[in-house]
């Protein structure tokens, strides 16, 4: 496997949106500063500016400011709404790919996420749709929806930018479409999708299909020996959480009886997961239905099951960490390129100190604890 790409190398490759004429901080720098100031906690421009006002010249040269001063709020805030989006998420993805090498068998999750701060007015929030990879943390690409558009049509751009081969895609209902698993069966890769109300025929066929194998068990216990008939191995998963004052079972049960075979390319599987949760004495129970091209060999119910639960990670993974410790929600940044600028280099914070230590908190803080280790793990030169 060829060595990792340097992100601060990716990140100098962004195209500078000002003319050369009486610019004073290279564009180069001012990102290297962002993910240094964002490393160790900061979350606004604000105190961005001021961490390389802290910092001092040192840091300034080794970041590659030539005059040895860091740029104010105000630049930061002008500069980053005019950033190319589109340049800016390609060299992050080079970089994310750089760190997987061949990513044979990852799982990638597809789902979308309006940052909430960024509702100007009547205009509402960005909404970015994003290839999260839960093994690694790390969001292989995002897009922008726009008014235009809608999650499911992002979905299929992003399958366009991330490696599809090898790779088994989740996501909910807004992406069980059958143009966006044809082009996941035409990649080399699989998917594994949630079926509701958009989907009502889908639906009804998986159901369906779980019935007439009820069904079946059912006529055969009606004859000698008389017994009940369990259901075929790797058919049927349960799990059991326990934690914070809840309960929570999950049920998967699969069927290969399905009608719908020939219209969903590659549809190997259906399921029926029932999730059943109890909190202070009261009870909810939801059922979904879902459909995957993995065979029963590939995947039995304990892997469905374990990827299903997987993919609502995302939302502890990546949702809650951006909207809280990084503090995505309480920004108000929400011009032009800036709100999904922020964005990426808050997923990139997030995959960047994984292995720092085992919570995202914990991390940044030791990061802001010992400079030292920022700067190292983004290859910068120790300061004097």
């Amino acid at each position: 496997m060829p060595a990792p790409l340097s992100l601060l190398e990716e990140l100098a490759k962004v195209p500078d949106p000002r003319s050369r004429r009486g610019t004073r901080h290279p564009l180069p720098a001012i990102l290297s500063l962002t993910v240094l100031a964002m490393l160790t906690g900061c979350k606004s421009y604000t105190a961005i500016a001021q961490f390389g006002r802290d910092k001092g010249a040192a840091l300034a040269f080794a970041l590659g400011f030539r005059r040895g001063k860091t740029p104010a709020k105000s630049r930061l805030s002008t500069l980053f709404r005019r950033l190319d989006v589109t340049a800016f998420e390609a060299a992050l993805s080079r970089w994310i790919a750089s760190r997987l090498g061949t990513p044979d068998g990852l799982h990638v999750c597809i789902d979308g996420k309006t940052a909430r701060g960024s509702k100007d007015g009547d205009v509402p929030g960005h909404h970015l749709v994003a290839a999260y990879a839960p093994a690694v943390q790390a969001v292989l690409a995002q897009l922008r929806v726009d008014a235009k558009t809608n999650e499911h049509k992002a979905a299929l751009e992003l399958l366009g930018i991330v490696p599809v081969k090898g790779c088994i895609f989740s996501g909910d209902a807004a992406f069980c479409q059958r143009d966006f698993c044809e082009k996941v069966i035409d990649g080399g890769g699989d998917y594994v999708l949630f079926a509701k109300d958009n989907q009502p025929s889908l639906v009804a066929d998986v159901a369906a299909g779980l019935a007439f194998e009820d069904e079946k068990r059912r006529q055969a216990a009606a004859f000698p020996p008389y017994e009940e008939v369990p259901p075929p191995p790797g058919t049927v998963a349960s799990s059991v959480d326990k934690g914070h004052g809840r309960i929570e079972r999950r049920t998967i049960r699969l069927t290969t009886v399905l009608s719908k075979t020939q219209q969903w390319k590659g549809l190997r599987q259906g399921f029926e997961l029932t999730r059943e949760r109890t909190e202070k004495g009261k009870t909810t129970v939801e059922v979904v239905y879902g459909i995957t091209s993995l065979s029963r060999e590939r995947a039995d119910a304990e892997r469905l099951l374990g990827l299903a639960r997987k993919h609502w990670g995302i939302e502890n993974g990546s949702h809650y960490r951006r909207d809280v410790t990084l503090g995505e929600d309480q920004s108000r940044v929400r011009k032009q390129s800036a709100p999904e600028v922020l964005a990426g280099l808050r997923n990139t914070i997030i995959h960047l100190v994984k292995d720092v230590a085992p919570g995202l908190t914990t991390a940044i803080r030791r990061m802001g604890n010992c400079f030292a280790q920022a700067l190292n793990l983004l290859g910068l030169p120790q300061l004097e």
